[in-house]
């Protein structure tokens, strides 16, 4: 079984689900850095590193155009 894995651009809005204690919950944040396949994600005041297959685009981030 061949994942297909979605390279996630800085800006883009994504949501993952974050586990703490046995308490489940579902986050949304903003992409603002990348290492290998993992993510960092900017979530209100707090920083998360998450893998690209536990993401879920929510929106592209829009590039501004160029003068």
């Amino acid at each position: 079984m061949n994942k297909e894995h979605r390279a996630y651009n800085l800006g883009d809005l994504v949501e993952f689900y974050y586990n703490h204690q046995n308490v489940s919950r579902t986050l949304t944040g903003i992409v603002i850095e990348q290492k290998d396949s993992h993510y960092k994600i900017k979530v209100n005041k707090k920083d998360y590193w998450r893998p690209a297959d536990n993401l879920v685009l929510l929106s592209q981030a829009v590039k501004a155009p160029s003068k």
